[in-house]
Order: structure tokens, then C-alpha cells, then sequence
């Protein structure tokens, strides 16, 4: 098993011909707000008191952490789902999980359709801190564990793994951060498309994404941090 070994300590590891270590490192945001208060001044020659001068208060404009839907618009395991995502990382997203349905045999690893999913939803990823990130991002709500190793599993079966998804090639790997979560990575390249599908087993969901570019696609990957 061959290990690529990270260029920082939060860096992803793509292990080739492994089943999955996996995690994410969610960043924080502190915002500090100051604000004025009155003042008052004396006449020089008197010594009475000025009234008090009250400047106003610049409008703060509104911020929000994401674009996400009305809940109206998704249904509870859906709204359950997007509340744990991070509205940095994917935004305007849209219920999806009829889609899902029963898994086929398309021979695809990144065929939306899976067993045990309760929920999924398709957004749209945030401002990219590198690589090239996809147009859309599909992700999968797991009832539990067990489904998301079972069908990890059985996307890996449907590729003959040929090399590694760092080089851009059909594989089946682990990824992992020190944060010690576990998960499967599985690539599909094709000569104008490379797809992955990635798991965070612990988290029972699982991702995915695709693009012309699979260099980027992996840089972009390697920073993203969904939860």
C-alpha cells in the first residue's frame, strides 16, 4: 500500500488500494463588532455643559453564513442534513434524495442512485481556496454506519483499479486527516470526466463530485471541508 505522505499536518492522504481513513478540520469564524458613544464639551468661557452630542450609528449591512432554501423547500431529513453542513463550503442547496432511489447497475461509482440514504441533497460549492472545484456537489445521507460501508463497498466493485486518483486514474482509496475519521475514496476517470464519491463513515454521509480536471478536482478537494 502506497502512502502519499501531506504537505502540512492538514493535509488529506490518499492511500491507494485501501478502504478509508477519512476527516475534516472545521475552521471557525470570530467577528468583533465596536460601536461609539456619546460625548460632551464644555464651553471655555461659561464652564456650562454642552449638550450632549450623539453621533449615529453607521447601518451594519445584513450577513448570513449560506444561501441554503427555505425549509418549505426540503423536506425534514433534508433540512436535518443541510442544518450540518458548512454554508461556507456549500450553499443553494436542493432537496435530491428522489433521486437516490433503488441503487442500479450502471457500472458507475458515482451513480446517485443507493441503498440507505435518507436524505440528499445537490448545492453548490462555496469560493474555493485552490484546485478547481466541480459545478455541483450531490451529498448523501446515511441511516447509519453499516450503509455507508455497504455501499462504499459496493462502488469499489463496480472499477477495475488501475493506478491512483492523485495521478488521475480509476482507483479505490483511504483519505485521512489527523482528526482520525474514517472513509472511502473512489475515483473514475474517463477521457473528459473524472469523477469521486468519498465517505465520512462517522459521520454517515458521503459525497459527490465530478469535473474535467482531476488535478484541480483533487487540490480542490483536499482543502474542502463540508462539515
Amino acid at each position: 500500500m502506497r502512502r502519499l505522505l501531506p504537505a502540512d499536518a492538514r493535509a488529506r492522504v490518499l492511500i491507494p488500494g485501501g478502504l478509508a481513513l477519512a476527516a475534516v478540520v472545521t475552521a471557525g469564524v470570530l467577528i468583533a463588532l465596536a460601536a461609539g458613544g456619546p460625548s460632551t464639551s464644555a464651553e471655555p468661557d461659561t464652564g456650562r455643559s454642552q449638550p450632549p452630542t450623539v453621533s449615529a450609528s453607521p447601518v451594519l449591512p445584513t450577513t448570513t453564513t449560506g444561501t441554503s432554501p427555505e425549509p418549505a423547500d426540503l423536506d425534514g431529513p433534508e433540512r436535518e442534513l443541510v442544518a450540518r453542513l458548512s454554508s461556507f463550503e456549500l450553499t443553494n442547496c436542493r432537496g435530491a434524495t428522489a433521486e437516490t432511489g433503488a441503487p442500479g447497475e450502471s457500472g458507475d461509482p458515482t451513480d446517485p442512485r443507493a441503498a440507505g440514504v435518507q436524505a440528499a441533497l445537490r448545492c453548490v460549492p462555496g469560493v474555493a481556496a485552490s484546485g478547481t472545484p466541480p459545478a455541483g456537489v450531490l451529498v448523501l445521507g446515511y441511516v447509519d454506519e453499516a450503509a455507508v460501508a455497504s455501499d462504499a463497498a459496493r462502488r469499489a466493485a463496480t472499477i477495475v483499479d488501475v493506478g491512483s486518483c492523485e495521478a488521475g486514474q480509476t482507483s479505490t482509496e483511504a483519505y485521512l486527516l489527523p482528526s482520525r475519521r474514517t472513509g472511502t475514496f473512489v475515483c473514475q476517470a474517463t477521457p473528459d470526466r473524472f469523477a469521486a464519491y468519498w465517505t465520512i463513515d462517522s459521520e454517515r454521509v458521503a459525497f459527490i463530485a465530478q469535473g474535467a480536471d482531476p488535478a484541480g478536482l483533487i487540490t480542490w478537494w483536499r482543502d474542502f471541508d463540508p462539515l
